[in-house]
């Protein structure tokens, strides 16, 4: 008889807590991560993890309540509620409101000023000191951070970096990952079928 090999036996021990620690902090893995100390994106470790031992990743988080999800252009992963806990789907929903809220007041900055919001993905440009001031000074963009619960403009960035939605490249600039411009293609194409409906 040869029993079949336990995948807890093939992934790293350490990856795994880590995985479990950002999911659980309401967090996507990017497959590209910013390391400040390269200037560069590069291969997100928690991602390759994932992706090497998908079956066995999947399995554990639906024995917690949740699916393993990939976005459309495979370039982030993250958990997808399946139980109907009441005050985990509230917190994921929170969260998810939060982040098209910070999401929808960068891009409309952007937008105003005629600039592509591809620039917010580039390290070299991203979200500037500059456009941070700019939404503190907008009185319509304070009152919407005030709603979710967001003090400022960089509160609001730090709250996206710590859920993989952004990368600190400098002390005041930030840039959007890869997850958050696949949500802004997501929010763009939604909001021109409403248009096209009506």
């Amino acid at each position: 008889m040869n029993p079949e090999r336990n995948s807890f036996f093939d992934v790293n021990p350490a990856l795994s807590q880590e995985i479990y620690k950002t999911f659980y902090g309401g967090s996507v893995i990017n497959r590209k991560i910013y390391m400040t100390s390269q200037s560069q994106l590069v291969d997100s470790p928690l991602y390759i993890e994932l992706r090497h031992h998908e079956d066995h990743y999947s399995i554990l988080y639906k024995h917690l309540g949740f699916e393993l999800t990939h976005d459309e252009k495979g370039e982030f992963m993250s958990l997808k509620l399946t139980s109907e806990n009441e005050s985990e789907e509230t917190l994921f929903d929170e969260t998810s409101l939060k982040i098209v809220a910070i999401l929808t007041l960068v891009c409309r900055l952007i937008s105003q000023r005629g600039q592509s919001l591809q620039l917010l993905s580039e390290p070299v440009q991203g979200v500037t000191p500059k456009d941070l001031s700019e939404i503190a000074e907008d009185k319509t963009a304070i009152a919407i951070l005030s709603t979710i619960k967001i003090k400022s403009p960089e509160e609001a960035m730090e709250f996206m970096r710590k859920r993989g939605f952004c990368f600190k490249v400098s002390s005041s600039r930030y840039v959007l990952s890869k997850g958050a411009m696949s949500m802004i293609e997501v929010l763009i194409e939604r909001e021109s079928s409403l248009a096209e409906i009506q």
